[in-house]
């Protein structure tokens, strides 16, 4: 269980560092293109939506090896 618990924080350790670059872009483009069309306002949205969805599996995934090494 150690060693799952070591492959999965690392895993996710990265995947919550791809998603900081992907949110933080969303960011930029929402700010940079301010009142654009409703359709491309709906795609960033649903984009950040989707993203932090995965932040929050993420934040589980990493509570997961500190769960294993308790025992």
């Amino acid at each position: 269980m150690e060693a799952i618990g070591r492959l999965t924080g690392g895993i996710a350790h990265d995947f919550n560092n791809l998603l900081t670059a992907i949110l933080g872009n969303i960011d930029l483009a929402v700010n940079r293109l301010g009142n654009v069309e409703e359709r491309v306002s709906r795609n960033l949205n649903s984009a950040r939506d989707a993203s932090r969805r995965a932040a929050t599996l993420v934040n589980r995934l990493l509570a997961f090896p500190a769960s294993t090494r308790s025992r």
